[in-house]
């Protein structure tokens, strides 16, 4: 077995025990954001249900589109910036993908820069908000949630990536508008300003919780999803390295095996001269 092939497979292995070390490295940072921002999901959550209460206590007057769903049909795809997430952000993108196909929707909302290749031309296509957060703010939900009010949208369907577990996160679909709350006893409130003008507000304010809520949980989702395909990644380099390992091994031995016999053969044509 010549020298060269040997070498080859010695270079193999060198580079995937390079890759190995960084999808580890990638691993580790994944492990240390997810815990940052996983801490403080419960907080967005409780964030949300204390909205929710609030409107549970307004009587809702006025023809608000986020209250009678008339206008404009819209979807809000939360996606990720990054990739190396495994195929979290491809099936977010192949669900909202059908589902606007399915429901006819007016416009696309489209957050991340992994929502491009799936509506960057697509007709429905009403805005793609690019590299806008690392970790999501309650400011950038309030931005999106004007941009749905300035373009007359009254139903809302969201798709985020669910936070199930740390090894599952998977794609949803939510209707969001014309909201639907629960109403509690009617209550004394006396409200300032004018009823009308708060429950706007209020509805406003519901809205981009609720996106808020949802960008949160997706972002938790994604490190989760890049700490997993990191791992396997690694596990999968390990593999490649150990049978590398042993076509190297079987090579040299099959390479040494080969000179031996040349010099046995060498010495016996020497005796029988």
């Amino acid at each position: 077995m010549s020298r060269g092939k040997l070498l080859s497979i010695k270079k193999r292995v060198q580079s995937t025990e390079s890759l190995k070390k960084i999808t580890k490295a990638m691993e580790m940072v994944a492990t240390a954001r997810v815990k940052k921002v996983e801490k403080n999901l419960k907080g967005v959550r409780e964030f949300l249900n204390e909205t929710k209460r609030i409107l549970e206590n307004i009587e809702f007057v006025g023809n608000h589109p986020f209250i009678t769903g008339e206008g404009k049909k819209a979807l809000v795809v939360i996606s990720t910036d990054m990739g190396l997430c495994g195929a979290f952000p491809t099936e977010i993108g192949r669900a909202a993908l059908n589902f606007v196909e399915k429901e006819g929707i007016d416009y696309v909302y489209a957050i991340g820069n992994k929502t491009i290749p799936f509506f960057k031309k697509h007709k429905s296509t009403r805005r793609i908000y690019e590299r806008i957060y690392d970790v999501p703010t309650f400011d950038f939900a309030k931005t999106l949630t004007n941009d749905l009010v300035n373009d007359g949208v009254g139903k809302i369907f969201v798709v985020y990536g669910k936070f199930k577990n740390r090894l599952m996160q998977k794609p949803e679909i939510v209707q969001l508008t014309p909201i639907e709350i629960e109403k509690t006893k009617s209550s004394r409130y006396e409200y300032e300003p004018e009823l009308e003008n708060l429950v706007d507000s209020a509805l406003v304010f519901y809205v981009a919780t609720s996106i808020y809520s949802y960008a949160y949980e997706t972002k938790v989702s994604e490190l989760y999803s890049r700490q997993n395909a990191m791992r396997n990644a690694t596990e999968n380099a390990d593999e490649v390295i150990r049978e590398l390992t042993l076509e190297f091994n079987k090579e040299r031995q099959a390479s040494i095996t080969q000179e031996l016999i040349e010099i046995v053969s060498g010495a016996q044509a020497l005796q029988e001269e």
